[in-house]
């Protein structure tokens, strides 16, 4: 593990399958920006490089390609076609905020891949891959032949699943997924053969259970109806990418069944962008309503200079902003600081809220009660509501899978440490046979098949 190991960070993982390296993801890490921010590429040594594949185009998966790709020019970037197409917003955002909170932290060339024309020339090396359309490559001083796979991963538009296979040796690399309907993107469609080794995410691991989108549907719309009824307004914030779309359809839903008032929707920044993207791909890719654009929701766009006097704050409404977690700066953010002094207003969380972020202070700050919000000492006023709208499988749907595919190996990454061995321990219940490995970052670890002549690292 480069990243990702007993956290959710910057996103990597190094196999080294028969001579040939494969490079699984080269993401940046969502908060630390320090070095650690980049995939731990130096921890590689010499050995070979040959191929980057991307899971989906969430920054803490993609956001440090640039920096790999300029140690590893070589490599051959392969991804879904979705995520090729989102990575032209979510890169130059990325790349945006980095040059803003990192540069001041890290040698200068670690960003050279990180302007604008860099990242457009990088795009041009991006190679495009079908859903479950066999991929057959070798290094350049690999042994045998190595064939992938792109699988439906279920978490956000492009996401996928990724099947490694050589000479008899099958791997599988969850990535992030869902195996579960959401609103817009239906559930992951892994294959259920048989696998070697079984590579799995373990966000919600330490989760018995997940309330259900109808559940937290029911919830979510008491909230709204509660605020609007004192004409208040409800701030959701969001991630742009995948949440966003999620939410807008929900809503949407919500109106069209009168569950909740058909209130003015607000949303802003690259979201509105991305939707677009969404809606190119409603026919091609998995939907759980084909054809259905999600830019048809009715929307009214949020402008910055405006965000200390929006209609918003003077007409009951819905604002979807970025970031999900009230990272400061972003229009979240400054948005809750109006939200936090108007008694009639509320805020809806909708997802996790790392400890480190102003979304879980504030989610945990008490009614009229001083608290640290970032680098203020803030009071709120407005009402606050959780629920849970989560991309990622629950684990007993990540258990599932592991029964059904019944691996030799099981490696746990992408989670907190509890997350992690919460995950483990369920699965070795499951599968007492199988050896259970929660990597440490940079560790080695062989999983191959000595009797098969197969080196696997």
């Amino acid at each position: 593990m480069l990243g990702g190991a007993e956290e959710v960070g910057a996103n990597s993982c190094y196999l080294n399958i028969d001579g040939t390296g494969i490079i699984v993801d080269a993401g940046i890490h969502p908060r630390d920006r320090t070095e650690k921010a980049f995939p731990a590429v130096d921890m590689i040594g010499d050995r070979e490089t040959d191929v980057l594949l991307i899971t989906h185009a969430h920054a803490d998966h993609l956001g440090g390609l640039p920096y790999v790709m300029r140690r590893f020019p070589h490599l051959r970037p392969i991804m879904t076609h979705a995520t090729r197409d989102l990575s032209h917003i979510t890169l130059h955002n990325g790349a945006r905020l980095l040059r803003s909170d990192i540069a001041d932290h890290v040698p200068r060339e670690w960003l050279e891949f990180y302007n604008r024309d860099a990242i457009e020339l990088l795009r041009y090396a991006f190679e495009a891959i079908r859903y479950d359309e066999p991929l057959t490559f070798r290094g350049y001083r690999g042994r045998s032949d190595v064939t992938a796979k792109f699988h439906w991963a279920g978490h956000i538009l492009g996401s996928a699943g990724i099947g490694l296979s050589c000479k008899g040796l099958n791997i599988m690399h969850t990535g992030d997924v869902q195996f579960e309907h959401q609103t817009v993107i239906p559930k992951a469609t892994f294959p259920r053969h048989h696998v070697d080794v079984l590579i799995t995410e373990a966000t919600n691991g330490s989760e018995d259970s997940m309330p259900s989108i109808g559940e937290e549907s029911k919830r979510l719309a008491a909230f709204i109806n509660s605020i609007s009824e004192r004409n208040g307004s409800i701030l959701i914030p969001c991630f742009a990418l995948g949440k966003m779309q999620e939410m807008l359809v929900l809503l949407y839903s919500m109106m069209r069944r009168g569950s909740i008032p058909n209130l003015p929707i607000h949303t802003g920044g690259m979201g509105i962008r991305i939707s677009k993207i969404y809606d190119q791909y409603c026919y091609s890719d998995p939907m759980r309503r084909p054809g259905f654009e999600v830019s048809d929701v009715a929307q009214e766009s949020i402008q910055r200079g405006e965000l200390h006097n929006g209609a918003y704050l003077k007409t009951p409404s819905i604002v979807l902003a970025s970031s999900g977690m009230l990272n400061t700066g972003t229009i979240s953010y400054n948005l809750a600081l109006q939200w936090m002094t108007r008694p009639k207003f509320g805020i809806a969380f909708i997802g996790y809220q790392h400890p480190s972020t102003p979304g879980y202070q504030l989610l945990h700050s008490t009614m009229k009660t001083p608290f640290d919000l970032a680098s203020l000492r803030a009071t709120r006023s407005c009402e606050i509501g959780r629920f849970r709208f989560s991309a990622h499988s629950s684990r007993e749907g990540l258990v599932s899978f592991a029964q059904d595919v019944s691996p030799s190996t099981v490696v746990i990454m992408h989670g907190e440490p509890d997350a992690c061995d919460d995950l483990a321990l369920e699965i070795r219940d499951r599968l007492p046979g199988a050896r259970i490995i929660v990597p440490r970052l940079g560790t080695v670890y062989n999983i191959g098949k000595e009797q098969d002549h197969i080196s696997v690292e």
